[in-house]
């Protein structure tokens, strides 16, 4: 099975990516085990990009700011 390629800004989000990817291909005859960990890097990657959104938002507010 191939890894999920997500080209991450947070270092420890590329670190869990690859935990969980390294957990999927040991499991990978198990489809429940499957679905759940596919679902936690889902999750991973979207609180990820809400929190650069918020980020970006935060950065964006302080330039305007000065």
């Amino acid at each position: 099975m191939t890894a999920h390629i997500y080209d991450s800004t947070l270092d420890l989000v590329k670190e869990r990516l690859k935990q969980i990817d390294k957990i999927k291909e040991k499991f990978s005859g198990f489809p429940e085990v499957q679905k759940k960990l596919q679902s936690a890097r889902d999750a991973l990657i979207e609180s990820e990009e809400e929190i650069m959104t918020y980020y970006d938002l935060t950065s964006i507010e302080k330039y305007n700011k000065s």
